[in-house]
């Protein structure tokens, strides 16, 4: 596979900064969800609402501790480096096979992302792996082989 194809760059450079950015997402969650906590509980705790006018920025932290943590320990480590690098082949060989079809880890990742980063955390893996499986530099195989 040729090393470079015409969008090889910026899908790159995304792919580079994606766990950056989704830790950036991260912190934000965790700082928003205590603020909410701080100021909502005091709120609804003064008219007795309690903990049920927190749930949201509870769970605000939660998915944003994870979000950190998928990006330390999966996103930086079998999506970034390998973008920016340009290891193409080692992204498209990343898969979860489920019966004949082949799933891209990488694809996944992105949308567990989405899942808890609560707004813009997995887009940068989203965007780069659906350009890499549907005009990448080579097509992506969907079917697994049958042994």
């Amino acid at each position: 596979m040729s090393e470079e194809w015409k969008h090889a760059s910026w899908v790159s450079t995304l792919g580079k900064w994606a766990w950056i950015i989704a830790i950036i997402n991260g912190i934000i969650d965790i700082i928003w969800g205590i603020y909410g906590i701080i100021v909502v509980g005091t709120i609804t705790a003064g008219i007795g609402i309690g903990i049920y006018g927190i749930g949201s920025f509870i769970w605000l932290i939660i998915g944003g501790i994870i979000t950190i943590l998928i990006s330390f320990l999966i996103i930086k480590l079998k999506f970034s480096s390998k973008c920016a690098i340009k290891d193409w082949d080692n992204l498209y060989n990343w898969v979860l096979e489920i019966g004949n079809i082949r799933l891209p880890w990488m694809l996944l990742w992105g949308i567990i992302l989405e899942i808890f980063g609560y707004g813009w955390a997995g887009i940068p893996v989203i965007v780069c792996s659906i350009f890499l499986l549907f005009a990448g530099p080579i097509t992506y195989d969907w079917k697994a082989k049958e042994y």
